[in-house]
């Protein structure tokens, strides 16, 4: 019985002998974190910027306040390389060139694989505004045009085609 009350008396004590050992290293592994209650923060969602489904090429597309544009392709698209040609209007028709205008190629199905991102669209000397797109391959791909003034986006539109 004496024993028994020795032994619940040296394990515990044994135990204490331990524990500043093993403290610094249980200790380190909180080092540094605090444990607070989680407060939901929202963090800002990036959000995609939505494009209206455009016309086919050659038909007018409003732009706002009365302005419109028509795109085109230098050909049928296909493998290799077609030229975007977007010409922009005020609403009295006379050419806007006082625009930035920006296309992202792509391929819908393949979101990533063959994305350009936004391309400056280069002003010609007839106030077209042109760039080059490569079609790298058969299937469904989409031309996303952001037209901005006084670096504002004021219009958002896509089209989608087959090759």
């Amino acid at each position: 019985m004496i024993r028994d009350k020795i032994a619940f008396i040296v394990v515990p004590l044994t135990l204490l002998a331990l524990a500043p050992a093993a403290g610094p290293l249980l200790a380190g592994s909180h080092e540094g974190h605090q444990h607070h209650p989680q407060v939901a923060t929202a963090a800002p969602a990036e959000q995609t910027p939505a494009f209206a489904a455009m016309p086919d090429p050659g038909k007018k597309v409003s732009i706002g306040n009365g302005g419109y544009l028509i795109y085109s392709f230098d050909r049928q698209p296909k493998m290799g390389t077609v030229i975007l040609k977007v010409a922009a209007y005020t609403k009295d028709g006379k050419r806007d060139t006082s625009l930035e205008i920006l296309a992202d190629c792509g391929m819908p199905s393949m979101r990533g694989a063959h994305e350009t991102g936004d391309q400056p669209c280069r002003l010609s000397r007839k106030g077209d505004y042109l760039l080059p797109v490569n079609i790298v391959m058969p299937g469904d791909w989409e031309i996303r045009l952001t037209v901005k003034k006084n670096n504002q986006a004021v219009f958002r539109g896509s089209h989608r085609f087959e090759v």
